[in-house]
């Protein structure tokens, strides 16, 4: 099922491009590499018609829940999208493999295995203002699909939405602001989790920088917590970026900290045909 969705979201967007004489149109000026790494925050902006985009990293957690010292290792957190038109994407995502260690007591013990995979979309309803207050605003919605009989599952088909906002600020600034919903699955039934974020970054030279505030759901039984992170980025030609990150909780009743390097890569016009679409990988 997992590999049927994945298949459906390379050769879909193909064959609907191509259907409606789109193909032809995309080969202009690339939009700015837009990307959804590093922080929490999901910003605005879809890849771009025709473009296909992976975004994958390694995320290190330390954690303390109770008497236990959790640690846990996660990659390759890989989601793939593709511009299925300038204002809507197409995504699939997955957190990876993760290895948790708990430590009780001077005892260890070791969980390894696959996460769920998430199939989605990202449509974009206003666009930025050129002049003024208002932001661009897009609603990103989707379905996690349970990875059965893997230990980090949720065990259901859980909906999820997003509404993002993106605001372009004197001096070079940026503002990303998230509200997330989404019913989760667990042993005892269906929890409703929710959560909000406050994302800020600055390109300078040579690379740019990002501070961020989010409150997220952590379990049943466990409330919210709340999380600051700050980290860099650095674009590498037009097609490449590579981050890292850390975060701490302020706030919850499970105190963590994380650190996190990923890497995005960027191929326009990938499913159109080089030909078709005036893309060279030499650039020229």
């Amino acid at each position: 099922m997992r590999l049927l969705c994945l298949l459906l979201l390379l050769a879909v967007p193909r064959v609907v491009l191509r259907a409606h004489g789109l193909a032809d149109d995309i080969a202009g000026a690339l939009p700015d590499l837009s990307t959804e790494r590093p922080g929490f925050s999901v910003p605005s902006s879809p890849v771009g018609l025709g473009i296909l985009q992976l975004e994958t990293g390694y995320t290190f957690e330390w954690a303390r829940l109770g008497p236990a010292q959790l640690r846990t290792y996660a990659a390759p957190q890989a989601m793939i999208r593709f511009g299925l038109t300038k204002t809507l994407e197409l995504r699939f995502s997955t957190v990876g493999y993760e290895w948790q260690s708990a430590h009780i007591a001077g005892q260890r013990s070791v969980v390894s295995g696959g996460n769920d995979f998430v199939l989605g979309a990202k449509f974009r309803v206003i666009p930025q203002a050129e002049k003024g207050i208002r932001p661009e605003i897009s609603v990103i919605s989707g379905l996690s699909i349970p990875a059965r009989g893997q230990p980090f599952t949720s065990g259901g088909w859980d909906p999820y939405f997003t509404l993002a906002a993106d605001k372009d600020l004197p001096n070079k600034f940026s503002l990303v602001a998230n509200m997330n919903y989404a019913s989760v699955s667990d042993s005892v039934g269906r929890l409703f989790s929710s959560g909000e974020s406050v994302w800020v970054t600055r390109p300078l030279k040579p690379f740019g920088v990002f501070a961020e505030v989010f409150r997220t759901t952590i379990a049943r039984g466990l409330g919210s917590e709340v999380v600051a992170d700050i980290g860099c980025y650095k674009g590498i030609g037009k097609h490449m970026q590579i981050d890292v990150e850390a975060g701490h909780t302020v706030a919850g009743l499970r105190p963590s900290m994380y650190a996190s390097v990923g890497l995005v890569i960027r191929a326009p016009r990938a499913l159109l045909g080089p030909n078709r679409a005036g893309f060279h990988p030499s650039g020229n």
